[in-house]
C-alpha cells in the first residue's frame, strides 16, 4: 500500500490524517497486511466442526417441580434487612 491509495481509503472511510501522519500509518497497515498475508498460509486441513465449536453444549434440563418455599417469617429472621414485608437491597442503578 502507498501513501495515495491510504489517502482514497481515509477519504471513503471518511477518516482525517495529518500530513506527517500517513507514511506512519501506509508503514503500519503493510505490517498488518502481511501479517494477515502469513496467517493464510498456514494450514488449517487438520482442522474440523468440533475445533471450530468446542462449546457447543446441549442443555440438560430438569424436572420442573414444586418444593418446599420459606415462609415470610422464615425470610425476615434470615435477610439482611427487611421491611414492610420485603427483602431490601442495594440499589444498584442511580436514577
Amino acid at each position: 500500500m502507498d501513501s495515495k491509495k491510504l489517502q482514497e481509503i481515509a477519504y471513503l472511510s471518511r477518516l482525517r490524517f495529518d500530513v506527517s501522519e500517513i507514511d506512519e500509518f501506509v508503514n503500519d497497515l503493510n505490517k498488518i497486511m502481511s501479517y494477515v498475508d502469513s496467517i493464510k498460509e498456514l494450514d488449517t486441513s487438520s482442522i474440523t466442526e468440533e475445533d471450530l465449536y468446542p462449546n457447543l453444549v446441549e442443555n440438560s434440563l430438569r424436572k420442573d417441580e414444586i418444593g418446599s418455599s420459606l415462609l415470610r417469617d422464615e425470610i425476615s429472621k434470615i435477610a439482611p434487612r427487611y421491611e414492610n414485608g420485603f427483602v431490601v437491597v442495594p440499589r444498584v442503578i442511580e436514577t
